[in-house]
């Protein structure tokens, strides 16, 4: 790429480096009771060791090697660090932005002052206090404060060190300080709501100031400003007027000039194509991800790794992103700091658990809605849901639905699953993935059987997105991984799982049987759906794992990889090792989608006397069995994704074949039979008979706009039976 452009004036070039990373600090390491003598600002530390940063041991990138004492299961908790700068007026400095990676937890001190706490207890702290938790290797944590406690002269920085536990492998320890006369990036950049021609991007400032974002699609020419003029901290600029599937490079800032210029930093992002048309498509899906720790480190290391160049279209949160009560500050450290480069160039679509809402069961402000800017009024694709808490949008032929376990109503008739009801009928789309918090399978750290959440989920929900021809069911919850066969119509407990909702034999693994299949080439219905439990990202706990509808199931941490393309699904399960642990593929045929069983029953009136429906599979056969006579139809006119607006309706009777059938012979069957996909030509009848009739004017009732219907009758072949 082009190097960035030159701007007038750079809002962050108004800094001074106070304390530089890898600069020479005071330290002890003999694990002595220092009290709080030490941090004073006239504290005498000529006796100290000093040394260059990094300082630690057992991570192989020390600068200064640290003690850790004479008994490596019993090692020292703390270690204390001290540094002296000058400041020359400090009134000139509107905060202070400090970096630091400190493993496990620390304290910091301005002149005697505590000024930063991270992964430490409240209340005091002593030299055998032991950090909350294992930090995050090799992150460094941004924290904007006051500068109030600054001096003229000289200034004096106390850091200490905690480890979480005195046989801890590793310690680590570097610090960059610095005084800012202007805005200072407190969170992120971070995109949102991505569509064909419009993108959201999201930052924070530590102080409330406009917002404007210089936008191009070269890094040396951000030829393009968009402004938002209120006069606030959480900027929420939306750019409109894009062009799909583009890549385009970005900076955040003021009219005054930029907190970040996109070529020194790599802001960039590519629009999603047009829907409809296929495109190559990777995802990246994360679930319970949200506890900031290396656990979660290493699982998204090990994505990184594996994605290499290949740039990540879309990232899906499936809940508890942030533990344990969602709050802002636990969003900063678990999502905001853990991912800095994914969430600047990644639309991310996050879902609500349990955990964004503190176990709490009712609409209420959550920081989560706050966090993310969510389509509300189809901004990116489907139908407008009117709420935050469950949305879907489209990405080239695949069409993601977003729903919300955990704080709306999953009753069948209540205003989300109605939504989503009208959603997938509007729906054309290739593919078809939702994803929510609670799993409707899982035998996992949570047991679908009997927790409300999950019951109702699979009893309520899975009806509606089976009819509707789903693909691919995510959730999280549970910590573990835990992937279905191929299956169909389980809505009831476990026990009541069996062989026969299995639509398929074989476990969907490419190199071991061949990938799952589906005949028809778009979203029909009850072919078959895979179920993923993916909420090992941050923890994975020990767990039956005996899903009888499970053929896989894995206590292990990790994140799921799709890649979809035209008619092919390819998914991964990638351990935090870089083990590729499971891996499951779909393909769809070029055949038609059926339209659901019911949908057939929409179009005639029940208490009329037509002709009961017949519904046609994929194969030519009927719903209700095998035929083997011919319908002959026209090319259809149209179709939705559920076959709902642009059917052919065909009307007549079917007169069976002599011997054939209970009728006996002669015996004229009634029939309906609803034929979706352009360029139809051909189905099945009930046996020994073949459609012949012609176009009726109208539509039969209840049946919808783009409707044809057809009159005729099924004549007996001669050489039925």
């Amino acid at each position: 790429d082009a190097p960035p452009a030159p701007v007038s004036r750079a809002l962050l070039a108004e800094t001074e480096t106070l304390v530089a990373k890898g600069a020479t600090w005071r330290y002890l390491d003999d694990g002595s009771d220092q009290a709080m003598v030490w941090r004073a600002f006239d504290f005498k530390d000529d006796a100290w060791k000093a040394g260059p940063a990094r300082l630690g041991y057992g991570g192989g990138n020390e600068a200064t090697v640290v003690s850790f004492g004479p008994d490596p299961k019993k090692k020292y908790i703390t270690t204390y660090f001290r540094t002296a700068f000058e400041v020359a007026d400090p009134a000139k400095f509107a905060n202070l932005i400090v970096r630091v990676l400190h493993d496990d937890g620390a304290v910091m001190y301005l002149n005697g002052i505590e000024i930063y706490r991270e992964n430490m207890p409240i209340g005091v702290i002593t030299y055998r206090t032991l950090a909350n938790r294992r930090a995050v290797r090799n992150l460094f944590i941004q924290r904007n404060v006051a500068a109030k406690n600054l001096r003229v002269g000289r200034n004096l920085l106390a850091v200490e060190v905690h480890q979480e536990s005195v046989d801890s492998t590793d310690f680590a320890f570097d610090l960059e300080f610095k005084g800012s006369e202007h805005l200072a990036l407190v969170r992120g950049p971070y995109l949102q709501m991505g569509a064909p021609r419009r993108a959201t991007i999201r930052w924070r400032t530590d102080l409330a100031s406009p917002g404007r974002v210089r936008w191009g699609t070269a890094a040396n020419a951000l030829t393009q400003n968009t402004d938002d003029a209120a006069v606030i901290v959480d900027h929420v600029v939306t750019l409109s007027g894009l062009r799909p599937a583009t890549k385009y490079f970005y900076s955040i800032g003021t009219g005054e000039g930029e907190l970040e210029a996109s070529g020194r930093v790599g802001n960039y992002f590519v629009t999603p194509p047009l829907p409809g048309p296929p495109q190559p498509t990777r995802v990246w899906v994360v679930g319970d991800s949200g506890r900031a720790d290396s656990n979660a480190e290493a699982v998204r290391n090990a994505y990184v790794a594996y994605a290499g160049q290949r740039h990540t279209d879309l990232w899906l949160m499936l809940g508890d992103n942030a533990y344990n009560e969602g709050t802002d500050d636990q969003y900063q450290k678990a999502v905001f700091e853990l991912y800095p480069d994914l969430l600047r160039n990644v639309f991310l679509w996050p879902a609500i658990g349990n955990h964004e809402t503190a176990q709490a069961t009712i609409p209420a402000n959550y920081p989560y809605l706050d966090i993310f800017t969510l389509p509300t009024k189809a901004e990116a694709g489907g139908v407008a849901s009117g709420s935050e808490y469950y949305y879907s949008f489209n990405h080239a032929n695949i069409h993601f639905v977003v729903l919300d376990s955990m704080v709306s109503s999953r009753a069948v008739d209540g205003a989300m699953l109605t939504w989503l009801d009208s959603d997938l009928r509007a729906n054309m789309a290739t593919w078809l993935v939702a994803y929510w918090h609670h799993p409707p399978y899982s035998k996992g750290s949570h047991n679908s059987d009997v927790e409300t959440e999950l019951v109702e989920m699979r009893e309520n929900a899975l009806p509606i997105l089976e009819r509707y021809g789903v693909d691919l069911v995510l959730s999280g919850h549970s910590h573990s991984y835990e992937r279905s066969f191929f299956i169909d119509g389980h809505y009831g407990a476990s026990s009541t799982f069996t062989d026969a909702l299995k639509k398929q034999p074989g476990n969907g693994r490419p190199d071991e049987g061949g990938p799952y299949t589906k005949a028809a080439s778009g979203p029909a219905p009850h072919e078959g759906t895979v179920y993923v439990v993916a909420g090992s990202s941050g923890l994975a706990s020990p767990a039956p794992l005996d899903h009888p509808a499970m053929f896989i199931s894995m206590a292990e941490l990790g994140s799921l990889v799709l890649d979809i393309d035209g008619p092919n699904l390819n998914a991964v399960f990638l351990r935090e090792t870089g083990e590729q642990a499971d891996k499951f593929s779909i393909k769809k045929g070029m055949a038609p989608p059926r339209v659901p069983p019911d949908a057939g029953r929409r179009v005639m009136d029940a208490g009329s006397d037509a002709p009961a429906p017949v519904v046609l599979d994929a194969a030519g056969g009927t719903g209700g069995g095998g035929g083997s006579s011919i319908i002959d139809g026209g090319p259809a006119i149209g179709q939705d994704a559920r076959g709902r607006v642009g059917m052919q309706t065909h009307g007549g009777s079917c007169a069976a074949a002599p011997g054939v059938g209970a009728s006996g012979a002669g015996a004229v069957l009634p029939v309906v039979v609803v034929v979706i996909g352009a360029g139809f030509r051909r189905r099945r009848c009930p046996p020994g008979s073949t459609l012949t009739g012609q176009r009726a004017p109208g539509a039969l009732p209840g049946s919808r706009s783009g409707q044809a219907a057809h009159q005729g009758r099924c004549d007996p072949r001669s050489h039925a039976g």
